[in-house]
């Protein structure tokens, strides 16, 4: 049932298949999560907004169209979910957690960590894909060299190039935006 298109799976499952649907999640359940991490920039919220696109699209089923690419379907409910969670996610502190703030956190310091966060967000956007690739797997997935090469059908050694380069072009793009 791997070698099947998703399409296929998704019939199967409109006519009742339910182990055709277990196969859309496991082909579909990380690459997902690394998509909404890299969205909502916290791997446990990604779990849950994952966990909510595959129900929200349990239930819809019977109304996605097979004749259209399903991955971009999927996707687009992944997205539409993460939207939401980002809207009503309130980044303030309750008063209880706020007096444990180091008195040592400025406002200033707040700001300049989120601008230096911003900066490496656009410098990973400018950066080849295929070693944004490797640098998200490493750092927001918490992926090793060895997953990484099973994850993307590469040699360990091209992990490592990959991995190389990549700090290099952050390196270089960042130096030069300062």
């Amino acid at each position: 049932m791997y070698q099947t298109s998703d399409e296929a799976l998704v019939r199967a499952v409109q006519e009742g298949d339910i182990s055709a649907f277990e196969v859309l999640v496991g082909r579909y359940q990380h690459k997902l999560h690394s998509f909404v991490t890299y969205l909502v920039h916290d791997p446990q919220a990604a779990q849950d907004v994952v966990q909510e696109s595959f129900i929200s699209l349990y239930k819809a089923i019977d109304s996605v169209d097979t004749a259209r690419k399903f991955s971009s379907y999927l996707y687009s409910i992944a997205r539409n979910f993460a939207i939401s969670y980002l809207r009503g996610h309130v980044s303030h502190a309750p008063l209880t957690e706020a007096e444990h703030i180091p008195a040592d956190t400025l406002p200033e310091a707040i700001l300049m960590e989120k601008d230096e966060r911003r900066r490496i967000e656009r410098a990973l956007d400018i950066i080849d894909k295929k070693y944004k690739k490797v640098i998200s797997l490493y750092y927001f997935d918490d992926m090793s060299y060895e997953e990484m090469s099973t994850r993307l059908h590469l040699p360990v050694n091209t992990i490592r190039t990959h991995m190389r380069r990549a700090k290099d072009a952050l390196r270089k793009i960042l130096a030069y935006e300062r």
